[in-house]
């Protein structure tokens, strides 16, 4: 999977990102792991890599880390950000 880059377009502000869909007029805010995660869809990347980079940079149990992994690429399918 990775984050779409025709018309999207984000802002890091304080270590959290705002997507913006520029051609649906639809954003998306994230907290500091969110930011973590888009800057890693700019290529394309496995839920078990994000899960990865997530226990490595915030030392969570690895089943927590696929929940929260699963969770937001389910919020950027929602969102309509991933292609």
């Amino acid at each position: 999977m990775q984050i779409r880059t025709d018309g999207v377009t984000w802002q890091e502000i304080d270590g959290e990102l705002v997507l913006l869909d520029l051609e649906r007029s639809v954003y998306l805010t994230t907290n500091g792991s969110g930011a973590l995660l888009t800057k890693l869809l700019v290529d394309e990347r496995t839920l078990d890599d994000l899960a990865d980079a997530l226990v490595a940079e915030f030392s969570i149990d690895r089943d927590d880390a696929l929940r929260d992994a699963q969770a937001f690429v389910d919020e950027l399918v929602a969102h309509q950000l991933l292609r």
